[in-house]
């Protein structure tokens, strides 16, 4: 192992050069979209409800957005599902995010590049 897991990092992230994942861009992609498979999880773990850590979950799962397929999917149907559990409530759950946290999802979701 390069350490990667110790130090917090997301699969997927940028690795030292010279290791196994750095050379090999398909062990890497799998990593880096496990990774994204654990958030989404994370982010469906509470339909209508917005636990206090989620807000951060979301917004970086949302980094995701324009990674290639299957990445970019994962994320869209993380959050079409996400919208579909919470829409009802959201007029309470937006409480629940910060300002910069609110921009970046309602950037998300109103963007064109996410229904592409």
């Amino acid at each position: 192992q390069n350490g990667q897991a110790e130090q917090g990092n997301l699969p997927g992230t940028p690795t030292t050069p010279g290791t196994a994942e750095s050379k090999n861009g398909q062990t890497t992609a799998i990593r880096r979209h496990a990774g994204v498979l654990g958030l989404a999880a994370l982010a469906g773990a509470y339909p209508y409800d917005v636990p206090e850590w989620m807000p951060e979950v979301l917004v970086q799962l949302a980094t995701y957005v324009l990674d290639p397929l299957p990445i970019k999917q994962t994320v869209r149907k993380a959050f079409g599902e996400f919208w579909r559990t919470h829409q009802d409530g959201w007029p309470i759950l937006k409480a629940k995010f910060n300002e910069e946290q609110l921009s970046t999802l309602t950037n998300l979701l109103a963007s064109p590049s996410y229904f592409s």
